[in-house]
């Protein structure tokens, strides 16, 4: 079965607007719509190889922090930050964000020092 996500990003300074849609087709989603208390190192579960990773996005409401693979040694650590969403879309040009993962992401945990909503969307082309 084919999932589709759309990515709109916009750029603007006053009337002057630019816009892009883009749209990635695969097979799988991990789609999660979090909504947690004051957590330390939450487990969210986020599994994927890099080559099948077709797009990430995640929402934060409140800054917070996901770490990758292991809530102890993280392979790699994100910085959330309240409504400036985390972006990843493949062929976009920036580079595979999860390098400490050798290519693998296992699972999430995330750590609030408040209450917030957590949305996250994952493409993936298994």
């Amino acid at each position: 079965m084919s999932i589709s996500h759309q990515i709109t990003e916009t750029w603007g300074a006053g009337s002057n607007q630019v816009a892009v849609l883009t749209t990635k087709t695969g097979s799988v989603e991990q789609n999660s719509s979090l909504t947690l208390g004051t957590v330390t190192n939450q487990l969210v579960d986020l599994q994927w190889a890099s080559a099948k990773l077709l797009a990430v996005f995640i929402k934060t409401d409140l800054d917070c922090t996901l770490k990758m693979n292991s809530s102890g040694s993280p392979t790699d650590t994100i910085s959330l930050t309240s409504a400036v969403p985390f972006v990843w879309v493949k062929g976009s040009g920036v580079p595979y964000p999860f390098t400490g993962t050798a290519g693998a992401i296992t699972a999430g945990y995330i750590t609030t020092t408040a209450a917030t909503n957590v949305e996250i969307r994952v493409l993936l082309d298994l």
